[in-house]
């Protein structure tokens, strides 16, 4: 077993290190696991525990944690070259190649790191090639699962998917539970959109390795390609549960539960694609086809609530391409003009407009609970629509406001009370609603109105243009 470069300092560590000398992994990674519930920043506690599940052949988890003990302590040489030695089971070798690189940037002497790079370079030669090379042992080891696996992955890697799936079928009918073919082939089937095949081979998966938390998951992606979310949720739950850290199946998961309308807001993985894709046209769409008066309407509004008093400064939620920001350009002379968006693709179309000071990409309640500059005004057009709860969002905003400062958003319209999701995936908030968050919030209400803020399906939506002032 490689070791880490640090040493344990306390009793169950001591015991989980000697259980993984032992080679009793299942037992070592509990006890990682337990010093990892006290302590979730454990360096060592983090690296090992991904070291244990490499040595079990579950390699997707083993990445997982070792990237993030190198986010707690990105100057591990060890955990650089563990890193590389991992992506190069997983056939990524460019990644490999730079892990082995880092390595060797923290400890130039690193002999084995050193190696590890000699041997991917050797490696890295084409697929085609690779297959060759392959299918000549196999000429001599015919019944070598591992080979047959191999060939399966550099098959689908050339996109021979079909021809990928005989290969991983014929190390399974040497080794039937053989996790890594039994992994590969399910994926094969995910990847043809063979949906339905590919959740029976990943619970055959299952069924030999149900500690296999990237099983869970993909399975679970399985099911929402089967638009069955319930149950999609529940293994992502099952994920979840054995691999705490997995960022992947924690945003899967919300995801499921988006689709079943039981979140408060829009996942902000699915609101960063969307944007993403939408970047590029986003102008002309918006306001040539679907007649987006939102920007406008906020325009409007804050020359009636706040005159001609000038400069202000000024931030833009869900800036987007800058639709809004350009009609507030006047308004922040003299002072600022900063954005905020979750979308890369949006922050580089605001950009070109050169009318910020400041771009900050992020995700809204996290970029507003971080950024501690106070504004005058603060405008968001058609944003608001991507959260149901708005307590946080208006808390937020409030203590971003200069005392007397002003929030003026857009927000689709409900009646009755409170709020809810939409069948296109949006939320919609009811007057009372409104009023009362912003209430709790510290916000007084100076204009709330109805109005049109776009057309979809040819018909128009209706919403409200709000005004709060902190008092």
């Amino acid at each position: 077993m490689t070791q880490s470069p640090h040493h344990a300092g306390d009793p169950l560590m001591r015991d989980a290190q000697r259980l993984h000398q032992e080679g009793r992994l299942a037992e070592a990674a509990n006890l990682y696991r337990q010093v990892l519930r006290e302590n979730p920043r454990h360096y060592q506690a983090i690296y090992l525990l991904g070291m244990a599940f490499a040595q079990r052949g579950r390699l997707d988890e083993a990445l997982e944690l070792i990237g993030e003990a190198l986010t707690i302590e990105p100057s591990s040489a060890e955990g650089w070259r563990a890193k590389g030695l991992i992506l190069s089971h997983l056939k990524r070798s460019p990644e490999a190649r730079a892990c082995f690189d880092r390595a060797l940037e923290q400890n130039p002497d690193f002999e084995e790191a050193r190696a590890g790079r000699a041997g991917l370079l050797k490696e890295m030669e084409s697929p085609e090639q690779a297959l060759a090379n392959v299918e000549r042992q196999l000429t001599s080891e015919p019944h070598n699962h591992d080979l047959w696996n191999s060939r399966g992955g550099l098959l689908a890697a050339l996109a021979r998917r079909e021809e990928a799936l005989a290969s991983f079928e014929r190390a399974l009918s040497i080794k039937s539970d053989f996790v890594d073919a039994l992994c590969n082939r399910a994926t094969v089937f995910f990847e043809l959109g063979l949906f339905a095949a590919a959740l029976s081979a990943f619970d055959a998966l299952l069924a030999i390795e149900p500690g296999l938390a990237v099983g869970w998951n993909n399975r679970a992606n399985t099911l929402m390609r089967l638009e069955r979310f319930e149950e999609a949720a529940g293994s992502y739950d099952r994920a979840l549960a054995l691999m705490p850290q997995m960022v992947e199946a924690a945003e899967n998961r919300e995801f499921a539960l988006f689709q079943l309308k039981r979140t408060a807001r829009s996942p902000a993985k699915y609101v960063r694609g969307l944007f993403d894709q939408f970047s590029g046209h986003y102008d002309e769409t918006m306001v040539e086809k679907l007649d987006y008066r939102a920007h406008l309407h906020v325009r409007g509004v804050a020359e009636r609530v706040l005159g001609v008093t000038l400069p202000r400064a000024i931030l833009d939620l869900g800036c987007g391409t800058g639709l809004a920001g350009a009609e507030f350009k006047d308004f922040a002379s003299g002072a600022r003009l900063d954005g905020i968006d979750i979308s890369p693709l949006m922050i580089e179309k605001a950009r070109d407009r050169g009318i910020y000071d400041d771009l900050i990409l992020g995700d809204l309640e996290t970029v507003l609970a971080r950024h501690r500059r106070v504004y005058d005004l603060v405008i968001s057009a058609d944003t608001i629509t991507y959260f149901g709860d708005l307590a946080s969002v208006f808390k937020d905003v409030a203590e971003r406001l200069d005392r007397g400062g002003v929030f003026i958003f857009t927000s689709e319209a409900k009646d009755g009370n409170g709020w809810e999701q939409t069948s296109v995936h949006r939320f919609r908030h009811s007057r009372s609603y409104l009023i009362a968050e912003a209430a709790h919030a510290g916000l007084a209400v100076v204009e709330l109105f109805e109005c049109t803020l776009r057309r979809e399906d040819n018909a128009p939506v209706a919403g409200f243009t709000v005004a709060l002032k902190r008092e």
